[in-house]
């Protein structure tokens, strides 16, 4: 198996299954932190047994990082779907709206029938979520894997002594 999909594969379920549990996700709403986290991880595994280079890998770290995230929301949304969460979340922002509603804001009426979970979680809710876990993860988790190839790339030994 490839070196960047193997290091991918394990921070992606690492990341997607710690942030489908319902406290630990919650570290998510500090700047994505547990896909940043991910796709540091990666780059580690990854970088570990390279070689040293004279450039840092930002590309693979980008690229590494993109496949943590992606990974990570699918893997996310499936934990959310085993433990219950997604209707949780769905509860929450139904609340939310009709707290909006309460003070003059006009919803529409299809918002709230996407967030009612009243027989179960819907395909329409279930298919947001996996593509807001998707993007948003692959986004932070890229930045993940930039910031992993900045800090662990070894630098080769220059001749100069």
């Amino acid at each position: 198996m490839n070196e960047k999909l193997k290091s991918a594969l394990i921070g992606g379920v690492i990341v997607g299954i710690a942030s489908g549990l319902p406290y630990i996700g919650a570290v998510n709403t500090a700047c994505c932190a547990l896909y940043i986290g991910g796709g540091v991880l990666a780059l580690y595994l990854f970088m570990k047994d390279l070689p040293p280079a004279e450039k840092a890998p930002y590309g693979d770290g980008a690229v590494v990082g993109l496949l943590v995230g992606l990974i990570g929301g699918v893997v996310a949304t499936l934990t959310l779907l085993v433990t219950g969460g997604i209707t949780d979340q769905a509860d929450q922002v139904i609340e939310s709206l009709r707290m909006a509603g309460g003070q003059g804001v006009d919803i529409p009426q299809g918002i709230l029938e996407l967030f009612d979970t009243s027989g179960g979680a819907s395909g329409g809710l279930i298919l947001l979520n996996l593509v807001l876990s998707v993007v948003t993860g692959a986004i932070a988790a890229c930045i993940g894997g930039l910031v992993g190839a900045a800090i662990f790339h070894k630098k080769q030994a220059t001749g100069d002594a």
